[in-house]
């Protein structure tokens, strides 16, 4: 602990005469450069460290009896929290290591010194989420619903990509057969409001170049993944156009040791393999990480005589580096790259009515997403920190299909690329608020083209995107407010300017009270919005020869949603957490594909995107935790909905009603494990027309994990009853797979 105090007293000493831009800001901010310390207050101060390394920990959370005061150290892992005289629990935690608390007594004219010294994931370490607010906040002092899936479940899941692990989240719903968007993505639903109006986030970053909208969470690898956090309800205020729904945010891996590393293999029926590494490496100020994974799978057909019921066959690339430099005790830079490359192979069947004739086509499908990132942190302040961020995506999909028996093929390319500038501030005001505000640029191009060779071999292109470009620009704050001793408000507001469609001001406000130790209430309503893609602007999807073609229109307004939630949380004893969660979300202007009668002709139907959509969300969602011993943990969650379309008064179709999720986990002897998941959806309408009806989803999985020395063996099975779907039953949306088995190997470096 003596290398910590020192660095802490270079540091005073260094950061005596502060800066110009420290003064300015508390002008600015507070209206005052000194605040006396009350005769009736004491302050608590120290340092957090490694306990192994003894360098210090940034970015720990330190809370002062639950959500009375908070702290969050800065990059010398230095502390301040002032108190009213009086005995507390403090409580520290960081992600990546255990938790520590000590009891503690502050008397008149006392200032207490409290240092800690935390041990990398030793003990289980408390949430502590980031998504909901913007900066590292602990779960319990939340205003907004936030599930997450941490990295000992991802590491006991059978699961082998995002879409398996969200299956598992109450209150959410992941089905790539439940949208009938191109291509059949599985993108996830977050209180009935459908995947196209959900945010995908990875480190905070959009990811883009999902098929109609939808991004596939299917080709989203996890062996990179630290953990999922799920922000439920309008987030647009503080991430702007498409957190209509909700966000989903993956965090992925970086070094938390000196050196460590692991290699993972995998076999699985269906031509399961898949070969996992991970490497990271730290020496004095600077960290590096390297991720590496290859996947493959066979492909399935269940009915030889229905080309719809293949499964098709891929093999992906994964590739991800990290860069981590402390360039200054106040100066972070950081920077990270991301490839992923994925093969995908089946076949799927069109009907034309003219002819009355089932055309069936082969399509090789090939995908790469490459992901660059910079950006540098300044830390001038305890609490107070600036970031600049520069990133970019390129989004290349060559998407094919043969016609068999024939010359006949189509060969559409997609290239979509974003670059983003962002500029970020938070500032920790009077021990009250944590402001934050920002500033960004986000510049998109999109172009789709087709390729087609025709049945006596002729060559026509046709252009169904034009190179087209967006630019847009936001600025927003958020006030993160502890407003008396047990009583927090969130609240804040983005304006965007749009490029096409102007300004847009987007507000949320929360708030959270503890009634008593055990009993907490929030409540939350917000604003969301989803400026319409360039591929419903500009679209041109000529399908003549089948008789249809769907029209991109520029007129398009943005979409709108209001959402509002109410919960509480409620822990009767230590071991046992429950919760509620009330929701209710309104849509308007929803884009969809409408029938034009004024341009269509004799033989080919005219489809346009129009703002003619209007639906609501409403439910309710129950949760419970419980530790039963030292052996068993036990969580899960019930969620009822109502999703109606309000224009044509029915259900939304892909809603189920009733939701349950249970996961139970025990721990075996030798620190292995047992895992038991349950997933159950009652029977959901297949149409939008409300005709056809899909029966209730039943699967239970089985996952164990056993440790021998520095290896670990595991084994899967998903859906272990072999629930699927009836392929005589007309909208039948069960899974096509059915059971599955999964055994591994992990190497421990």
């Amino acid at each position: 602990m003596t290398d910590a105090h020192s660095v802490k007293k270079s540091a005073n000493k260094k950061n005596a005469a502060p800066s110009c831009l420290h003064w300015i800001w508390k002008l600015l901010l507070s209206g005052t450069c000194l605040a006396p310390l009350s005769l009736s207050a004491a302050q608590v101060e120290g340092t957090i460290v490694d306990a192994d390394a003894e360098s210090p920990l940034a970015h720990a959370n330190v809370e002062v009896s639950t959500g009375k005061a908070s702290a969050i150290t800065d990059s010398l892992g230095r502390y301040e929290i002032e108190l009213p005289l009086g005995r507390y629990h403090v409580e520290v935690s960081r992600i990546g290591y255990g938790t520590q608390s000590r009891q503690i007594e502050l008397l008149a004219g006392q200032n207490l010194r409290l240092d800690f010294a935390l041990n990398a994931h030793a003990l289980p370490q408390a949430a502590t989420l980031i998504t909901a607010t913007g900066i590292p906040k602990s779960a319990a002092a939340l205003t907004v619903p936030v599930a997450i899936i941490p990295r000992e479940a991802i590491e006991l899941s059978s699961a082998k990509n995002v879409a398996g692990l969200l299956e598992d989240v109450a209150g959410l719903n992941v089905h790539s057969s439940l949208y009938g968007y191109l291509g059949s993505p599985a993108g996830v639903m977050i209180q009935g409001i459908d995947p196209k109006r959900v945010l995908i986030l990875v480190d905070g970053e959009r990811v883009i170049g999902g098929p109609g909208g939808v991004i596939d969470l299917a080709k989203l690898p996890i062996c990179n993944v630290e953990r999922i956090e799920v922000v439920q309800g309008p987030h647009s205020a503080l991430y702007g156009s498409e957190a209509m729904g909700g966000v989903v945010h993956i965090l992925t891996r970086s070094p938390q040791h000196q050196r460590s590393g692991d290699v993972r293999f995998s076999l699985g029926s269906g031509g399961l393999t898949s070969l996992e590494g991970q490497a990271a490496l730290t020496r004095s100020d600077l960290s590096a990480s390297l991720t590496a994974s290859r996947t493959a799978l066979e492909a399935l057909d269940r009915s030889p005589d229905d080309p719809d019921t293949d499964i098709d066959a891929y093999t992906q690339h994964f590739t991800q580096g990290k860069l981590r430099w402390e360039a200054h005790p106040n100066l972070l830079l950081q920077s990270s790259v991301r490839w992923l490359s994925q093969n995908e192979e089946g076949v799927s069947s069109q009907y034309f009515a003219p002819l009355d004739k089932t055309y069936v086509w082969r399509f090789p499908d090939q995908m790469q997403r490459v992901d660059l990132g910079a950006g540098a942190e300044w830390q001038w302040d305890e609490g107070s920190t600036a970031n600049a961020d520069v990133f970019r995506t390129y989004f290349d999909n060559l998407s094919s299909e043969e016609l068999i028996g024939s010359r006949e093929a189509r060969d559409r390319s997609t290239d979509n690329v974003l670059t983003k500038y962002q500029l970020r501030f938070v500032h920790l005001l009077r021990r009250q608020h944590i402001l934050t505000a920002g500033l960004e640029h986000t510049h998109e191009e999109l172009a789709v083209a087709l390729e087609r060779t025709l049945p006596l071999g002729e060559q026509q292109r046709t252009v169904e995107v034009p190179l087209s470009s967006v630019d847009v620009a936001d600025a927003y704050i958020q006030d993160d407010w502890q407003v008396a001793e047990n009583t927090g408000v969130v609240w804040g507001a983005r304006s965007q300017w749009h490029s096409r469609y102007g300004f847009h001001l987007t507000p949320k406000i929360s708030f959270a009270h503890r009634l008593s130790a055990g009993l907490r209430v929030r409540a939350s309503y917000g604003a969301g919005y989803r400026a319409p893609s360039l591929k419903e602007r500009y679209f041109v999807f000529d399908h003549s020869n089948l008789g249809y073609k769907v029209l991109g229109s520029p007129p398009l307004r943005p979409e709108r949603t209001w959402g509002l939630n109410v919960g509480a949380e409620f822990a009767p004893v230590e071991a046992l957490d429950l919760r509620v969660n009330f929701f209710h979300n309104r849509l308007r202007n929803l884009i969809q594909t409408v029938f034009d009668p004024a341009q269509s002709s004799g033989s080919v139907a005219i489809y346009a995107y129009d703002n003619v959509g209007r639906a609501s969300t409403r439910g309710t969602e129950f949760g419970l935790s419980a530790q039963l011993g030292d052996q068993l943990m036990l969580n899960g969650g019930y969620t009822y909905l109502r999703a109606r379309d309000q224009g044509a008064q029915r259900d939304l179709p892909g809603r189920p009603r009733h939701a349950l999720r249970v996961r139970a986990q025990w721990t075996t002897p030798g620190e292995g494990r047992l895992e038991v998941k349950l997933r159950r959806d009652s029977a959901v309408w297949a149409d939008a027309e409300g005709t056809l009806r899909s029966p209730a989803r039943s699967e239970w999985d089985v996952n164990a994990e056993q440790p021998l020395w520095v290896f670990a063996l595991r084994l899967g099975i998903e859906n272990l009853f072999d629930n699927r779907r009836n392929l005589d039953r007309p909208g039948d949306l069960r899974s096509l797979r059915g059971r599955a088995v999964r055994g591994g190997l992990r190497v421990q470096l």
